[in-house]
C-alpha cells in the first residue's frame, strides 16, 4: 500500500498547478507553508455550493506527509498519539491529537497504517517533534510532503465520480479506511476522508502524476458536476462542519525549527479537552502516551474553557459599518485572528474562525469560553475588529457542528 516516491519539488506549485493555474480566473493565491494554492477560482460561494450540492476537487497538497517506519514503529506511534496505535489496522486511519508533557496540543491529524511497521501521518509538519521523542526507539522518519500531491474530492457526488474514474465500486470503503487504485493510469492512495463535512475522498498521488489524475477525474460524465474549489471555500466548509485548524483555532506547542522546546503559557496553551476531543483520549491503552498524566489531572479538575459554536448577529455588524460610513463587508473571508468575547461586561473568552456561512446564512465560528457559559442559547458580546471597524456586536452560543455532517454516510 506504500506509494513509491518521485522527485523533490524545487518550485512552489503543487502537483496540480498546471491545471489549477489555468482555471484560476481571479488570480488569487493562498500561501500555505512552502506552496501556493488557489484561494478562489471564480467565486468562493459558488465553489462552496459545489462542495455541498455536487462535487469539488480541492488541492490540499501542502498538508505534511510523514512516514514512520521500523521495528518499533507501533510502539513509537503509540507513545506519541493519544489513541491506541495497536488498534489501527492496515488500511485504516485514526484521527488523533498529540500533546506535550503538559497536555498542551502539539498537533492533530490523520495517522494511517499502511504496512505492519509503517505509519503515515497527514498533518502539520512535525519532523522535529518525531526526532525529539525518538530516543530509545528503532524507527526512521521520511518526509514525503514534496513528493506527493493531495487532491480532496468532496461532495455528495464524489463517490460516483471516483467510480467513473476508476471503473470500480467504492461502496465497501468505510469512513477512515484507505486503499490503492489506478486513476489515469497511475497509482493513487485513496483515503475515505475529507475536511468539509461531506462524503469525500483524499487522493495521494505522486508529484509527477498530478495532471494525469486531475484530467482523469475531470473527464468523467460532465453531468456529475465536478468543479474546482479554492482554499476560501474549503475554509468556510470546515467551519460549518465544526472542524478546527492549527494556528487559527489553537496554538501548537512543542518543538520549534531549531529543536528547542516551546515554553507553555497559560494564555497560549490549548488542550484536547478544551477542544472537545474527549473521545480521542484513550487512557486505557497500555502505552503511557505523552501528556497522559497532565490530561488525567485536567479531567479531574475540569477544563478551564470549552470550545462551542457561536453565531454573530450580522445586523449588528452591518450597523457598525453604517455608523462608520464604510461599505459593508460581512465578513469578506474567514477571520483567523481571535475576537474577544464578553459577558456582563467582562472578557470571558475568544471567538476564532469567524466567517459568513452561505450554507446556514449566518456569521458563525468557534467560541472558547468558560464552561459555565458554554450552554447553547447563552447571549454574549463579540469585539468586532476588522479593518476600520471596531465595536461590540451581539452573539449567541450554539452547539456544534453548524452544519450536519454527512461524511460518514
Amino acid at each position: 500500500m506504500t506509494l513509491s516516491t518521485t522527485r523533490k519539488r524545487t518550485v512552489n506549485g503543487t502537483a496540480f498547478y498546471p491545471r489549477t493555474s489555468i482555471l484560476n480566473e481571479t488570480r488569487s493565491w493562498r500561501e500555505w507553508d512552502r506552496y501556493h494554492i488557489v484561494d478562489e477560482y471564480t467565486d468562493w460561494q459558488d465553489e462552496l455550493a459545489a462542495i455541498r450540492q455536487s462535487a469539488s476537487a480541492l488541492d490540499q497538497s501542502p498538508i505534511a506527509k510523514h512516514y514512520v517506519v521500523g521495528p518499533d514503529a507501533v510502539r513509537f506511534v503509540d507513545r506519541i498519539i493519544t489513541r491506541d496505535a495497536t488498534r489501527i489496522e492496515i488500511g485504516q486511519a485514526f484521527y488523533t491529537p498529540w500533546c506535550n508533557e503538559d497536555g498542551a496540543l502539539v498537533g492533530d491529524g490523520l495517522v494511517a497504517r499502511v504496512e505492519d511497521d509503517r505509519f503515515l501521518f497527514n498533518a502539520d509538519p512535525m519532523m522535529n517533534w518525531f526526532e525529539q521523542n525518538a530516543e530509545g526507539f528503532d524507527v526512521a522518519f521520511n518526509d514525503v510532503t514534496f513528493d506527493f500531491g493531495m487532491l480532496s474530492l468532496q461532495g455528495p457526488k464524489s463517490t460516483e465520480i471516483l467510480e467513473a474514474a476508476t471503473d470500480e465500486s467504492w461502496a465497501d470503503l468505510r469512513f477512515s479506511r484507505l486503499r490503492t487504485t489506478q486513476i489515469g493510469g497511475v497509482e493513487v492512495l485513496v483515503f475515505r476522508q475529507g475536511f468539509t463535512g461531506e462524503v469525500g475522498y483524499d487522493l495521494m498521488v505522486g508529484d509527477a502524476d498530478g495532471v494525469a489524475v486531475w484530467d482523469a477525474l475531470f473527464n468523467v460524465d460532465e453531468a456529475l458536476g465536478l468543479s474546482a474549489g479554492g482554499f476560501h471555500a474549503i475554509d468556510v466548509a470546515r467551519v460549518e462542519a465544526g472542524l478546527v485548524i492549527v494556528g487559527a483555532d489553537y496554538t501548537p506547542l512543542g518543538i520549534d525549527r531549531r529543536g528547542d522546546r516551546v515554553p507553555v503559557s497559560s494564555e497560549n496553551m490549548t488542550t484536547p479537552l478544551e477542544l472537545n476531543m474527549h473521545k480521542f483520549l484513550e487512557f486505557d491503552k497500555d502505552a503511557d502516551f505523552i501528556g497522559k498524566a497532565a490530561l488525567q489531572r485536567e479531567i479531574e479538575a475540569g477544563p478551564r474553557r470549552l470550545m462551542v459554536g457561536i453565531e454573530v448577529n450580522w445586523r449588528d455588524v452591518v450597523g457598525l459599518y453604517d455608523n462608520s460610513d464604510v461599505p459593508v463587508q460581512v465578513p469578506p473571508r474567514t477571520h483567523h485572528l481571535p475576537l474577544s468575547i464578553y459577558h456582563d461586561g467582562a472578557e470571558v473568552g475568544r471567538a476564532t474562525s469567524v466567517t459568513w456561512s452561505p450554507t446556514v446564512r449566518k456569521i458563525i465560528g468557534f467560541a472558547h469560553v468558560d464552561p459555565s457559559l458554554a450552554e447553547p442559547g447563552t447571549d454574549v458580546r463579540v469585539g468586532w475588529n476588522t479593518g476600520p471597524i471596531h465595536g461590540e456586536v451581539g452573539g449567541t452560543i450554539v452547539a456544534l457542528p453548524h452544519y450536519r455532517l454527512r461524511r460518514a454516510d
